[in-house]
């Protein structure tokens, strides 16, 4: 009877997985996208103001500049 090895992950394929997840993670969108999106149709009048036109933002940035301008103060 032969001993044979336990299958093994080549390292190559655990870390194009590990690289795509990553990319996953860093997509960047127009403002105009995530204007029309749904994720953000309850905060479209904020996101006109505070994004620029012509830059890309990844939605973690995104959610920062809401939850700061949420959590600033108000002037009187």
């Amino acid at each position: 009877m032969v001993k044979q090895k336990p299958i093994q992950k080549p390292v190559e394929e655990s870390s194009f997985t590990e690289q795509q997840s990553k990319e996953v993670a860093t997509f960047k969108f127009t403002k105009q996208q995530l204007v029309s999106s749904n994720k953000y149709s309850y905060r479209r009048d904020a996101l006109n103001v505070l994004l620029e036109e012509g830059k890309l933002y990844t939605f973690g940035e995104v959610d920062k500049k809401l939850h700061d301008f949420l959590k600033g103060k108000v002037n009187e």
